[in-house]
């Protein structure tokens, strides 16, 4: 049975999206897994825009009683639920889980997500059986981003840990040991702010099928790794240099969520 994850944040421009997208990407291309991504941001989706997708049938309809079927798209080897840019009705967000609840058997992943907005937030998180939030690392976007944390507290949602992105220059930023003491939740990735991101936003394309080498691609594929309980590439010294020590804190914690992954007896 799929694992729902939640890619949150409480604040727009921190790269939930695109993680979720690539994220989601990366599973089906480097795992092998079956994955649902749904743009669960009812107001101001964005996964349509960014691989230059329409919606014909979308997540509103679905919502309102349409078969959840006739609104899958697939793109990449990744289906795909959109959500309408130009919605005006009023459809029920409670029933997201209820939802994504029949389609759960059908996946190893389904991956949300979600809208900076708190309301909206709501339930997402309700849908969800694990968050990650995303933040940049910086003291308003982390802040900010603890918002969402208390609300997945609220709500009984484990919070599995932190993506940190946008790392564009640590010496003027928080570095992981402070947003893990500041937030007390794990920091799962480290990712850099990559011009080439701009140039797979421009092409439409997800920056792990445009350039799987690059250091987004790669830390998002290790990130992806640790969803999987696979063991994180081949290095020679970390096979024989196994102290955590020697490991970044991103690494340790991914050690760490792969051992859950046999501990909570996931369904992949």
């Amino acid at each position: 049975m799929g694992n729902v994850l939640a890619f949150v944040s409480i604040k727009g421009g921190v790269g939930k999206t695109t993680l979720a997208l690539e994220t989601a990407t990366s599973l089906v291309k480097n795992f092998d897994k079956k994955v649902l991504l749904i743009d669960a941001n009812f107001s101001a989706p964005n996964i349509g825009l960014y691989l230059d997708l329409t919606n014909d049938i979308n997540l509103h309809d679905a919502l309102e009683g349409t078969p959840v079927h006739n609104a899958i798209y697939e793109c990449n080897g990744v289906d795909i639920i959109l959500t309408s840019l130009h919605y005006k009705g009023d459809a029920d967000t409670s029933k997201l889980k209820k939802i994504i609840n029949k389609f759960k058997k059908r996946y190893d992943f389904i991956i949300l997500d979600s809208s900076p907005n708190y309301e909206e937030l709501k339930p997402v998180i309700a849908a969800a059986d694990k968050i990650y939030l995303i933040t940049s690392p910086d003291n308003v976007t982390l802040k900010t981003t603890l918002k969402a944390a208390k609300l997945a507290k609220e709500q009984n949602t484990p919070i599995e840990g932190i993506i940190v992105n946008k790392i564009r220059n640590p010496k003027h930023e928080f570095d992981l040991r402070t947003i893990e003491e500041m937030s007390e939740i794990p920091v799962l990735a480290k990712i850099k702010d990559h011009k080439k991101m701009a140039e797979a936003l421009s092409k439409k394309i997800p920056i792990t099928i445009l350039d799987s080498r690059n250091v987004v691609a790669r830390e998002v594929e290790n990130f992806s790794s640790a969803l999987c309980g696979i063991s994180e590439g081949s290095n020679f010294f970390q096979r024989i240099l196994p102290l955590k020590e020697f490991l970044g804190k991103e690494k340790v914690n991914r050690m760490i969520l792969r051992e859950k992954f046999y501990e909570d007896d996931y369904k992949i």
